[in-house]
């Protein structure tokens, strides 16, 4: 996807975009990072977007913030994101931190992660308008 960057890789597994991200990412890279979540959103084959962080060493609170945003984004478009394990020590201390390793939805690895976006996601019936109504169900 980036010419001659090896710390950022969108492909596709089927219909799911799987985005790569490698070694350090910080502020400097934070345009790439942002081009590859806009990308992995907008395409119009993509049922999810899967952000695999094995391999990346550092972050700071610049690719965090980026990652919280792009996740109220699919939920916006109502597109599944999802992060993949394992993690570095210091992306899991940066996550467990912060406290967002309990809001984000994550996979312990990358082939679980596979399977939670290709499977179908059943509607939140809890929020029936009433007891009666629950033709989505």
């Amino acid at each position: 996807m980036f010419p001659h960057d090896n710390k950022i890789e969108l492909a596709w597994n089927e219909r799911v975009a799987v985005i790569t991200l490698r070694h350090e990412i910080d502020l400097s890279d934070s345009d790439r990072v942002t081009e590859a979540f806009h990308r992995a959103l907008t395409h119009s084959d993509s049922d999810g977007t899967l952000l695999d962080l094995a391999e990346l060493t550092f972050a700071d609170s610049t690719l965090l913030g980026l990652i919280l945003h792009t996740r109220t984004e699919h939920e916006r478009a109502q597109r599944p994101f999802v992060l993949a394990r394992p993690f570095n020590t210091s992306i899991q201390r940066l996550l467990e931190i912060t406290g967002a390793v309990d809001v984000l939805p994550l996979a312990d690895t990358l082939e679980e992660g596979l399977r939670q976006l290709r499977t179908p996601q059943l509607p939140n019936c809890s929020q029936a308008v009433s007891p009666n109504d629950v033709t989505a169900c």
